[in-house]
C-alpha cells in the first residue's frame, strides 16, 4: 500500500512526519520503503543521521544505521531510474519513422525494459526481531561534487515528453507494482504545490494521500482545492482505473499556546475538511469520541524540526511526548485504512473480547431492568478489569473508547449499569467489529455466529444480535466464549 505525503506549501512538517511514521512502522515489524520524490528539495535521508543524536551510542533508541546520509546520496535514485528507463527505451526506437498500423503504433511495439527496482533501493535498517526493515529510494545521486549534475538532470527532465513519447503512464504503473511487491508499506515524500511530480505521487501512485495543512489561509485554501480535485469521481474512473483513493488530512504546525488562533483553526478545519474523512476512520474517531482535528493534529516543536530528528525515538521524554502521540495516531489511522497492514499487524486478532462485550450489552438490554438476569451476566467475566482492558485495547489498535472503558468499570461495580452506557457501548463495539471484519475478510464471509446478510454498503453498519440460553450464562469466561463463538445457540 502506498501512502503519499503531500502538502500544498512547504515548511509544514511533512517530511518529518514521514520519517517518524516510517520509524514506528519499522518498530512494529513491517517492511517499509521510503521514496524521496521531492526531487527539487530532497533530504529525507537526513532524518536518519545518527551523528546528531544527543544520547550516547549505547543509549540510542535506534537500530544500527547501515548507510549514513552522505552514503545514501551517493547511490542512484528516482531521477536516475527515470533516465535509465528513457535510455533503454530510446535504444529500441526505430531509426526511421513508420506509420501507425492496425496492430498499434511504433511506440507500442518497443520493448518495455526497466532496471530492477532493487538497483535503486538503499537499506537503512537491518531486519529487526519482529521482521521489520527500513529502506529508501533517494531522489538521486548527488554526493560530493555531483550536485550540479543532479540539478541539471532535474531541470532538463521534460515530463510532457516523458508521458507523450516514453509511455510514462505505463512506467509509473510498473513502478507502483514494483514497490508494492517489495514492501509492506511504501511512504512517498511528494513535491509541494501543483506540479507534474506531485500529480504522479498523488493521482497515479497513492492508495492514500496524507495531506498536511498548516494554520494559514494559503495552506487551507490550496489544500481544499487539492482535496476537491483528488475526490473527483472522474479521476477514480478514468485516471486510476477504478482504484480507490482515500484522503487523510492532517492539521500540522499546531501551536497549542495560541488558544484563540488554535480554536479558529479547528473550526475552519472541521468545516472545510470534515467531508473527506474516510468511513473507516470515522468509525474509529466516533469510538474514541474525538474529532479528526484533535486526533491527528501535529504540534509544533521547533527543536525537532531544526535538528531533523526522529521524535518517536524520544517518546519517553516530555519534549517529544506530544509529537510521538500524534505520529502514533497517524500510524493507527493507516492500519485502519489498509487491509494488508491490519492483517500483518494483527494476524491473531479474533475479536473474541469485543464480541463478548457486545453479547453482554445485548443481553443486558434484553433483560433490562430484570435484576436477576442482569446480575447473572456479570459472572461471565472472571478476568480482573485491568486484564480485560488490556485485551480489549489489543483489539482496538491500543486505544480504548471512553464509553467502553465506562462499561468495563460498570461491569465490575456492584451496581446497576446505566442504560445509556449499554446502548452507546453496544453501538460503538458493533461498528468496530463490523469495520474490522470488513478489513479482515475480503468476501465478508464470517465463520462465527455473526450474520451480516443485510449489509448493503460500507455506510450501513448492521446490528449484531446474540441469543444466549441462560444455562450458558454461568460458565467461566473461556467456556462462555467457546460456546458463544463456536457452539450452537438457542432462542430465548
Amino acid at each position: 500500500m502506498i501512502f503519499t505525503f503531500y502538502s500544498f506549501k512547504g515548511g509544514v512538517g511533512r517530511t518529518m512526519a514521514l520519517a517518524n511514521v516510517a520509524e514506528l512502522l519499522y518498530q512494529r515489524g513491517l517492511k517499509v520503503l521510503m521514496v524521496d520524490f521531492d526531487l527539487e528539495a530532497p533530504g529525507l535521508e537526513r532524518f536518519f543521521d545518527v551523528s546528531n543524536q544527543d544520547e550516547k551510542p549505547e543509549k540510542r533508541n535506534i537500530p544500527e544505521v547501515l548507510y549514513s546520509p552522505n552514503e545514501v546520496i551517493d547511490h542512484r535514485g528516482v531521477i536516475d531510474l527515470l533516465l535509465s528507463y528513457k535510455q533503454s527505451y530510446s535504444f529500441h526506437l526505430p531509426n526511421q519513422e513508420s506509420e501507425n498500423t492496425s496492430e498499434g503504433s511504433k511506440e507500442d511495439k518497443i520493448q518495455f525494459t526497466v532496471e530492477p527496482i532493487d538497483n535503486f533501493i538503499v537499506p537503512l535498517y537491518a531486519q529487526n526481531d519482529k521482521g521489520g526493515k527500513l529502506d529508501i529510494i533517494p531522489s538521486g545521486s548527488r554526493g560530493e561534487g555531483k550536485f550540479p549534475e543532479y540539478a541539471r538532470k532535474i531541470h532538463s527532465f521534460d515530463w510532457n515528453d516523458f508521458y507523450a513519447h516514453y509511455r510514462g503512464e505505463e512506467f509509473f504503473e510498473w513502478f507502483r507494482n514494483a514497490v508494492v511487491d517489495y514492501a509492506d508499506v511504501v511512504l512517498v515524500d511528494s513535491r509541494t504545490g501543483v506540479t507534474e511530480m506531485g500529480g504522479v505521487c498523488t493521482y497515479q501512485l497513492a492508495n492514500v494521500v496524507v495531506m498536511f495543512v498548516a494554520p494559514n489561509e494559503q495552506n487551507i485554501d490550496g489544500s481544499l482545492k487539492m482535496a476537491q480535485s483528488l475526490s473527483n469521481p472522474h479521476l477514480i474512473e478514468k485516471g486510476r482505473n477504478m482504484r480507490e483513493l482515500s484522503l487523510v488530512i492532517v492539521p500540522s504546525r499546531v501551536d497549542n499556546s495560541e488558544k484563540q488562533l488554535l480554536d479558529v483553526f479547528q473550526d475552519e478545519f472541521d468545516k472545510k475538511f470534515g467531508q473527506y474523512i474516510p468511513n473507516k476512520m470515522k468509525i474509529m474517531l466516533e469510538s474514541l469520541q474525538k474529532s479528526a482535528f484533535l486526533y491527528l493534529k501535529i504540534p509544533y516543536v521547533p527543536f525537532y524540526s531544526f535538528k531533523e530528528k526522529v521524535a518517536v525515538r524520544d517518546a519517553e521524554k516530555a519534549s517529544a511526548s506530544d509529537l510521538s502521540e500524534a505520529y502514533e495516531n497517524l500510524v493507527a489511522t493507516f492500519i485502519r485504512l489498509s487491509r494488508k497492514l491490519h492483517k500483518k499487524m494483527y494476524p491473531k486478532t479474533s475479536l473474541v473480547y469485543s464480541l463478548s462485550l457486545s453479547t453482554l450489552c445485548k443481553s443486558y438490554l434484553d433483560a433490562y431492568p430484570d435484576t436477576e438476569d442482569y446480575y447473572r451476566w456479570k459472572k461471565v467475566f472472571n478476568d480482573d478489569q485491568d486484564t480485560l482492558r488490556t485485551k480489549i485495547m489489543e483489539e482496538w489498535n491500543n486505544k480504548i473508547p471512553p464509553v467502553v472503558n465506562d462499561l468495563i468499570t460498570a461491569i465490575y461495580q456492584n451496581k446497576h449499569i446505566d442504560k445509556s452506557i449499554l446502548e452507546d457501548a453496544n453501538n460503538l463495539i458493533t461498528q468496530h467489529i463490523n469495520a474490522t471484519l470488513d478489513v479482515e475478510n475480503d468476501d465478508q464471509t464470517i465463520d462465527n455466529p455473526l450474520e451480516n446478510d443485510n449489509i448493503e454498503s460500507d455506510d450501513i453498519q448492521p446490528v449484531l444480535k446474540f441469543n444466549v440460553p441462560k444455562e450458558k450464562q454461568n460458565d467461566s469466561f473461556p467456556t462462555f466464549l467457546r460456546k458463544i463463538l463456536f457452539g450452537p445457540t438457542e432462542s430465548t
